[in-house]
């Protein structure tokens, strides 16, 4: 079976790049963007499984993207990270443009892990 595949967007270069590290670990193939624009890119090329983005970049919104992305695909699962207690309307917000779940960093690498296989065996991936 092919290596699921990942992509991480965030403008925090030490946690995109830890990040990928450990999911390459866990057998993932990552790629990274440290911005809004290099991710829509890097997703229309790669076509990841998973996306995994941070809700504040300096060139856009996770919202935005998430709007953008889901209209590339509805395929790959959606996951926003933040940084910051998110009120219920952005969550419904989010979840309303295509997001699967959040994070609220700083979070648990392993606990990620177990969320993505977990998603990713209920969409059948």
């Amino acid at each position: 079976m092919a290596a699921r595949k990942i992509l991480v967007i965030d403008d925090d270069t030490h946690l995109r790049e830890s990040l990928a590290e450990v999911l390459d670990m866990e057998g993932f193939t990552c790629y990274e963007a440290g911005n809004a624009k290099a991710g829509i890119d890097s997703a229309k090329k790669n076509k990841p499984d998973v996306v995994i983005m941070d809700i504040q970049l300096p060139d856009s919104s996770g919202f935005q993207i998430c709007q953008e992305l889901r209209k590339f695909s509805k395929d790959f699962i959606l996951i926003m990270m933040t940084g910051r207690f998110l009120s219920a309307e952005e969550k419904t917000q989010g979840f309303a443009l295509g997001a699967d779940e959040y994070m609220t960093k700083p979070f648990d690498i392993p606990e990620l892990c177990i969320r993505i296989r977990q998603l990713l065996s209920r969409k059948g991936k």
